[in-house]
This record gives C-alpha cells, structure tokens and sequence, in this order.
C-alpha cells in the first residue's frame, strides 16, 4: 500500500507537471504573413496541439509545422516544450538544433547537439554538425573528435520519398571524412589528406566535393584561373527531411529541390518541385523549376507546356526563352529552336550563345556554331558546355591536341561532368593515349552509369588493347542503355565477330 501511495502521487505529480506544461502552449501565432495552404497547415497542427497538450509528439509535430513554414521563432518555441515533455537530447533537442544553427546561433546549437550526442552517442549527424561547427571556430581538434566519431557512426535511415523511392545520398561518414581531410589541409598534413581523399573517391566515385578538394591539391589547380567546382551539397538529414517534405513554402521547396539537382537526387527533387507547383501553380519561379525538372529527365516536350505557360505570366523573359530553346532542340525542333534562341541572345548572356551554337551544330552548320561556343566563352570563359562543346568540334575535325587541352579545362572547371570526361576518353583514344582513355573514361561511367556513350567509348579503348571479352560486355551495356546507339551496335558486331573468329 505504501509502494502504491508513493507511485500514485508520483504519477499524480507528473500528471500535474505535465498539465502546467501544457498550459504554457503559446497562442496561435500571427499567420498573416502566410499563404493559405501554409496557414492550415499550421492551424491544423495547432488544433491536434490543443486536442493532446501533454503530448510531445502533437507539440513537437506543431513546431515543424512553424518551422516547416519559416516561422522559425514560432517553431524554437514548441521544439522547446515538446524537449521538456519528452526529454532533454532527443529529437525535438536535435530538431531545435537545426534552427539555431540555421540562424548561426553557434554556441546555443553547439549546445542543444552535445545534449543529443549525450542522450544518443551514435547520433552521427549531430556529431558531423558538430565537427562542421568546431571546423568554423577553429577548434581543430574538437573538430576532429566529432568526425571521427561522425565516421564511426552507424548509417543513418535514409528517408522514404512520398509516393517515390528513397533518397539517393552519400553517407554523412563520408562528409566526416571529407572534414578530416579539411583538417589535415589546415594543419599542413596534405600527404594525409590525399591519402583520405583518394579512399573516398574509390569509396564513392560520384562523391564530387572529394574530387574538387583532392583536385585543388593538385598542380594543375594552381592553374585553373579560379577556384574549382565544389559541387558540395549538405549530406542528407531524415529529420530535416521531413519537414520539408511536409511544407507549402515556395522557397524552401525549391531550395531543396536545387539542392536535390546538385545531388543528382532525381526522385527527391521531383516530389520538391510538384509539391511547389501544387500549392504555386502559376508562379513563374516554379514554373522554370518544372520545366528544369521534366528537361533534366528527358522530358522536354513537357517541359515545353510549363515554359509557355511562364511566357504567358512574364512576356519575353530571357532565361524562359533560353530553356525553350533547348527544349525545341531536344526533341528535334531545330529551326524553332534557333529562331527563339536568336531573339535570346539579343542579352548577351554566355548560356544562349552556347545553346544557339549546339543547335546550329546539330543542323551541320559546324563553323557556325564554332563561332557561338567561342562567344559563350568570350563572356564566361568557365561556361563548361561551351568548353567540352569546343573540345568536341575540334577532335571531329581532327585537331586532337586542341581537342584534349579544352576537355581537360572542362574537366578542371567542372570534375563532375560526365559528359567532358567521356569525350575526354574518345579524345585520348584517338591520340592513342589507351591508359589514360580507360581511366578517365571509367571515371566517367562511376559519375554517370547509365552514359551509353561512355559505355561504347571505353568498348573501343577496351578493344584496342586486346581485351576484347569486356569490350563486348560495355558495347552490350550501352546498347542495352540506349538500343538506337548504332556505334555501339556496329562495334559489338565486329568485335563479337573477331572473339568468334578461328584462330
């Protein structure tokens, strides 16, 4: 009986603890600021708040509701209650964090992190944002101990798309590997940071800011007449994850999803952007963002609806007329696509003179389009498509050494372009520079699997060395990539033909 007495006025005391919490849940805050769709979603959370006061998962669900829709003091505010109602370092800990370290409130998210990585020592994004923080103080060595711990962490879950696939990411180990070799940089150990860099690229080939970063300690770095191209973008965070999955804000939805694009996360970017358009059908922005989308993904003739829909809300918008260029041009419809990139580069702008010069090559005006790429470069003279364009045109027209400088520049301006390492390949293999073809030309299938071209170049480089069995099996992939690839079609016959041969 006294055991039971004890637990009732225990129960009794946290039943009143948590109703005198529940009585400071703020008032609905000023929403006016807000799109309809964005307003009930925050006036729903509310309501489901008030219905379960005590709850931390209906408080904390209110918070990234606010947050979810940039009301981020709003959102601290119920993070916080939904802490004290569950417990200090868990997901509501770490969901504050991300606010305050958004708002470079360092030392308050420092904090909020080290509660988590407390609570949960195998929390290894907290412990990467820790690391990324400590970096930016300057506090090397607790940088340090927060990768390594970052890298030993198990992976963590990788968050479902909506109605698609998971998320296509790199593990947050190998962002904390990356922040390792950021050190040794920093501490002058750049033997050390090679040797980490070189295991990441091996690891994960398409893993772009280790190529940059590994590429910049390189001589040729020094040469390159600018910084290289990070193509860095934050590893992926389910928590975040989720409550962008969850909001109606045209920005942070199209943020996201340009995030997603760098990344290559195709499925992730897809849902950002239909979830923009849904709740912004005719806002242009979104309009150019889709049209973006469906181009990248090979569907340009839709794309081609959401830009002429643009065109009707914004007249005569420069880059909207660029993007139909292109898309007239992918889906073979070159002399309407000229005529809208003529009146484009009325603007000088390096873009549409490189799209104008792509589609007057593809209609074999080759000194004309020639003309176009050294015009996109006299303005941008880093526009990468322009210089792997040019590099391209001059191989064909068997100005080799030419050719191989400007695709090494490509490459050097931009180490994740597939397209410039693959045409690269071709180059080196018509210089009969074999070694260098198959390492650059494996480089490109590990950025870009599904490249039939690559595929089909490194058959060749295959077969010229003798190695004639996997010659056969890339000429088999690319045409399985792509069953029009009449290169690859006729190089598979004639080598498959050569290993069926008597001897």
């Amino acid at each position: 009986m006294a055991v039971f007495v004890v637990a009732a006025a225990w129960w009794t005391a946290g039943s009143l603890a948590r109703r005198v919490q529940a009585a400071t849940l703020p008032p609905l805050a000023d929403l006016s600021s807000l799109p309809d769709a964005a307003r009930d979603l925050v006036v729903m959370a509310d309501a489901a708040a008030r219905a379960q006061p005590q709850s931390a998962d209906s408080v904390g669900a209110l918070g990234r509701a606010y947050h979810a829709s940039l009301m981020s003091d709003a959102a601290l505010e119920l993070y916080g209650l939904a802490e004290r109602l569950d417990h200090p370092g868990g997901r509501w800990t770490y969901a504050r964090a991300l606010i305050l370290e958004e708002y470079g409130r360092q030392d308050e998210a420092i904090e909020a992190l080290a509660r988590v990585t407390a609570e949960n020592p195998s929390h290894g994004l907290a412990w990467f944002r820790l690391g990324e923080m400590r970096f930016k103080q300057g506090r090397l060595d607790e940088a340090d101990q927060a990768y390594r711990r970052a890298v030993m962490a198990p992976p963590a879950p990788v968050f479902a798309v909506p109605g698609g696939t998971t998320r296509t990411v790199t593990p947050v180990s190998a962002f904390a590997r990356l922040g390792l070799a950021r050190i040794a940089i920093d501490q002058q150990r750049s033997n050390e940071a090679i040797t980490i860099l070189d295991e990441l690229m091996t690891a994960f080939p398409s893993f772009g800011p280790a190529r940059a970063l590994r590429q910049s300690l390189s001589d040729d770095a020094r040469q390159a007449g600018r910084p290289l191209a990070s193509a860095y973008v934050p590893p992926a965070d389910p928590a975040l994850d989720i409550v962008v999955a969850e909001s109606r804000m045209r920005d942070l939805l199209l943020k996201h999803a340009a995030l997603a694009a760098r990344g290559d996360d195709r499925p992730w970017r897809e849902f950002l952007v239909r979830r923009a358009l849904e709740f912004n059908p005719d806002d242009p922005n979104v309009l150019i963002e889709m049209a973006g989308m469906l181009q990248a993904t090979g569907r340009s003739a839709d794309a081609l609806v959401h830009l002429r829909r643009h065109q009707q809300i914004v007249p005569d918008d420069h880059h909207a007329l660029v993007e139909e260029g292109r898309c007239l041009s992918d889906i073979g419809r070159y002399e309407e696509a000229e005529a809208v990139l003529r009146r484009a580069v009325r603007v000088r702008d390096a873009a549409a003179e490189y799209n104008l010069g792509s589609v007057l090559d593809r209609q074999g005006r080759s000194e004309e389009a020639l003309d176009r790429y050294d015009r996109a470069l006299a303005i941008d003279p880093f526009h990468t498509r322009a210089m792997n364009n040019k590099g391209v045109w001059l191989d064909r027209h068997g100005r080799n050494p030419e050719a191989i400088a400007w695709l090494e520049r490509a490459i050097r301006a931009a180490p994740d372009n597939a397209d410039a390492h693959s045409n690269l390949g071709s180059a080196y293999i018509g210089a009969r520079r074999f070694a260098d073809a198959l390492r650059v030309l494996n480089l490109a299938i590990a950025l870009a699997p599904e490249m039939a071209d690559a595929h089909n170049n490194l058959g060749i480089a295959l077969a010229q060395t003798g190695r004639l069995p996997e010659a056969v099996r890339q000429f088999e992939t690319a045409v399985t990539l792509n069953p029009r690839h009449a290169n690859a079609r006729r190089n598979l016959a004639q080598v498959a033909a050569r290993l069926t041969r008597p001897r």
